[in-house]
Formats: C-alpha cells, sequence, structure tokens
C-alpha cells in the first residue's frame, strides 16, 4: 500500500494513496472533510476552534455519538460505542495534547480519536469493513496525526495536488472538480492600515473630480490575496493557441486578460528540465504616472502601489497547467516563488 501526506487547516496525516476528498464543509476555523476510496467512506476529519483551556473531551464525543446514532437510526442498524480505547501506547503521541480515543461499530467499525490541542479540539475517524484487517492502517493514521497551525506554512491537499502556504493566508474559497482545482486564500496586513484607509479617501475624491473610468485608485488592496490553480489537461487547454510563437503565454494572456487588465508588468520565460515556465510581475498603473510632481505623491511613497505576481508552468509530464496569483500591498514575487516550490506537479 503506498502512503502520501495529507494536510488540511493546519491539520497533516498520512493516508493510502487511494483515499481522495468527498465531501468538505466549513472553514478554516471549524470544519468537517470526508475521504474515500473506490468502496467506501475512509476516514473523517471534524475541526473547531476552541476558547477553553481544558475542553471536556467527554462531552464532546456524547454529541459526536449522538450524530452517529441519528445517522444509523434510519438504516435500522445495531451499533455498539466504547470510549477510552487506547491504540496507542507511545507516551511521546500525548505530548501537548489531550487525546480521547473511541471505536464503534455497526455495519462497518470505526476507531477515532478526539484530541485538544493550542485552541483546537480536532476529531478524526477511520473506518472499515468488519472482518478487513485495517488496525495497522489505522495505527499508521493515528500516529501520523499533528495540529501545525501554527506552522509558518500549511499543507493543503487534493487530487494529488500538494501547496504550502504562509500561514497568514486563509482558506476563502475552493473548487475541486475533475479538470479544475482552485484554491483562494486572502491575508489582511496589519501594518499601516491607517494609511491605506487615507490612501483610499483621497483615491475617491479624485475619481470623482476627474470623472475618469481609468484606474486613478492609487490606495494598496487592504487584503492580500493569493490564488493556486491547476488546468488539465494542458493539450486541451492549449489547442487553440498552438500557433502562437508561446502558446502558454497566449493561452494566460486570453484567460487572464481581465486580472491582468490595469497593471502594467514584465513577463520572463524559463525552462526548468522539461517544463516551460513563466512569471508575470506588476504593478497597478495610475492616472499621474509619468507626471513629474503631484501632492499625492509623498503619500504614494507610505501607501505602496498593489503589486501583482503570477508564476505558471506547463508540466509536461502530468500534462497540466499550474498557475499561481498573488496581490497585495507588498512585493508579491516572494510569496507567490515560495508557493510555486512547495509544489510537485509530478
Amino acid at each position: 500500500m503506498d502512503w502520501t501526506l495529507f494536510g488540511w487547516a493546519g491539520i497533516q496525516l498520512e493516508i493510502p494513496t487511494t483515499w481522495e476528498l468527498s465531501g468538505l464543509s466549513g472553514d478554516q476555523k471549524t470544519g468537517y472533510l470526508r475521504l474515500d476510496d473506490g468502496d467506501m467512506p475512509r476516514l473523517e476529519l471534524k475541526w473547531a476552534h476552541t476558547r477553553r483551556k481544558k475542553p471536556d473531551l467527554h462531552a464532546t464525543l456524547d454529541e459526536y455519538f449522538k450524530l452517529i446514532r441519528k445517522t444509523y437510526k434510519r438504516r435500522g442498524t445495531e451499533l455498539s460505542f466504547r470510549r477510552n480505547v487506547n491504540l496507542i501506547k507511545e507516551d511521546g503521541f500525548f505530548e501537548g495534547r489531550n487525546v480521547l480515543g473511541f471505536s464503534w461499530k455497526g455495519d462497518i467499525r470505526a476507531n477515532g480519536l478526539i484530541f485538544h490541542a493550542g485552541k483546537r479540539i480536532t476529531i478524526v475517524q477511520v473506518m472499515g469493513r468488519l472482518k478487513e484487517n485495517w488496525r495497522p492502517t489505522v495505527l499508521r493514521v493515528f500516529q501520523s496525526i499533528v495540529d501545525r497551525g501554527d506552522a509558518p506554512q500549511t499543507l493543503w491537499s487534493a487530487y494529488g495536488l500538494k501547496l504550502g502556504v504562509p500561514r497568514e493566508y486563509k482558506l476563502e474559497r475552493q473548487k475541486l472538480l475533475s479538470g479544475y482545482l482552485l484554491f483562494a486564500f486572502v491575508a489582511k496586513p496589519m501594518r499601516f492600515q491607517s494609511v491605506v484607509r487615507l490612501a483610499k479617501q483621497v483615491g475617491d475624491r479624485l475619481r470623482k473630480t476627474n470623472g475618469s473610468g481609468r484606474n486613478t485608485d492609487f490606495s494598496p488592496a487592504d487584503i492580500g490575496r493569493l490564488s493556486v490553480e491547476r488546468y488539465g489537461p494542458a493539450e486541451v487547454m492549449l489547442n487553440d493557441y498552438k500557433d502562437a510563437p508561446n502558446p502558454l503565454e497566449a493561452w494566460f494572456r486570453a484567460k487572464y486578460a481581465k486580472a491582468i487588465r490595469g497593471y502594467g508588468f514584465e513577463v520572463t520565460s524559463q525552462t526548468e528540465s522539461e517544463d516551460e515556465r513563466l512569471t508575470l510581475i506588476g504593478e497597478q498603473t495610475r492616472l499621474y504616472d509619468g507626471i513629474p510632481f503631484s501632492p499625492v505623491l509623498m503619500l504614494d511613497k507610505l501607501s505602496k502601489r498593489t503589486a501583482l505576481a503570477f508564476h505558471l508552468w506547463r508540466c509536461n509530464h502530468s500534462n497540466r497547467i499550474y498557475v499561481i496569483q498573488s496581490i497585495g500591498s507588498n512585493n508579491a514575487q516572494p510569496i507567490v516563488q515560495k508557493v510555486a516550490e512547495s509544489i510537485e506537479c509530478h
């Protein structure tokens, strides 16, 4: 059996490569996900923020058992439950967290853990058939699970894609389709918020004064945005641009025309192994660009213009296109580069 590292919302664990996301709800603070293989649900994961220093894990388990009973009552299945089930004996596993083990059995069986670490309560449950030799699988999953919510980077995984994102970026939305994956993140900078607000007010006045539809807002975005996309198959995506000097760049300019409108940018191309990569670095264009002096230029020095960065490549081995985009008031290129380095496309 082949295994891989899976990550979501700061929680990491090892899973068989045949398990994939099949259910997802909530957000990075409180949520739920389920992993299935080709036959049945295999793992459920729930997480919730808590302010309590010592939450009652038995009370949490009572509520969880109620939910299981309610789910299986419709099927007429008899259930049996156990708590204080200690599958893991190593003392190191319990360092820094309170853990409560449980199990239940009906037409399938399940082993689970509830643990409290930091400011989060996590429930992980692994399911199998009644006569299945699944204990080694359960032990490996349980022994590998860690809460890395305070780590510098957060691991996100789905359908073979793994990416590391700076901790300050929180998942805003995702699309998980067969030919397209999207992870969209936001981060609110803590510095210079008063300058940002003032810059916005001046920008609004300028727009009203000149009545122009052009981009005159010289204030930085108060929310940094980061997105990671995967397209496939690449040959289908690029088919309409195969006669262009650079099909990948032609596809990008057509696909992201709206996103890059209003920005001055430069594109650099490089070939790494067999994969062609493009990097686009740009800044927001403004009405007063090119004017020798303007009263707003001093404010502009304090309030950096919005920066935009793209990094994209075609992975010939997997036949997919990856696009990473960052936009915000800070230099976006290092963020894009760091996320790109975390992705293994094949």
